[in-house]
């Protein structure tokens, strides 16, 4: 059987994954695992409400299953992330998957707030190339709250930054930066069950 099988709401969200899930072996101490990653054509609903029928197929093919989308625009922003998160896993539990071999991961408000990070090496990807500093340029427009470690709105401050850049958006930004930047310092509870998970799952065994 194969490790892991994903399934996202969008491209951003993929690429996020993909840039990285081949880090955690070298900066979290994971064994290697391989992942594969589909996207449901209902994006954020469909991750929510169709996971089970989707992924059924896979559970005689992959060792675990992760579901990640964001908690904006899914049809349940008026619950926590973790009541959502639960309704995911309940579901799919006792429909092919153990419960120790699941689980459902929801951003909020959106996966762009895992891209947030304060590094030169986000400020490279987004060509930033003001005298003021990205992080004092959030705050000075009101994208940033005065200390605040990421955007209130992550998604549209991200393409105010674009726009002021003139660089086109597109999802290999997202795989950049989730290759390149440190998320040692990342504080954002779904980031931190999905490092959790991971390093559960794929940990290495000591003898």
């Amino acid at each position: 059987m194969k490790d892991l099988i994903i399934l996202v709401a969008d491209l951003d969200t993929e690429n996020v994954l993909r840039g990285l899930l081949p880090r955690l072996e070298h900066v979290y101490g994971t064994s290697p695992f391989s992942f594969d990653i589909r996207r449901h054509i209902n994006r954020d609903p469909g991750c929510l409400n169709e996971s089970v029928d989707f992924l059924r197929p896979f559970a005689t093919q992959y060792h675990h299953a992760l579901i990640v989308f964001d908690k904006e625009g899914s049809g349940k922003e008026d619950l926590t992330r973790e009541a959502i998160e639960s309704i995911v896993e309940n579901a799919l539990s006792g429909n092919g998957w153990s419960v120790e071999n699941i689980a459902a991961i929801v951003t909020n408000p959106e996966i762009e707030n895992w891209v947030w990070v304060n590094s030169v090496s986000m400020s490279k990807e987004l060509n930033w190339n003001e005298s003021k500093a990205l992080y004092a340029w959030l705050e000075e427009n009101g994208w940033r709250n005065e200390k605040a470690s990421k955007p209130t709105r992550p998604k549209e401050a991200l393409e105010a930054v674009l726009r002021k850049t003139k660089k086109p958006r597109s999802a290999s930004i997202y795989k950049n930066i989730a290759k390149n930047v440190s998320f040692l310092k990342c504080e954002d509870p779904a980031f931190l069950k999905l490092i959790d998970k991971m390093k559960s799952w794929f940990g290495k065994s000591v003898e």
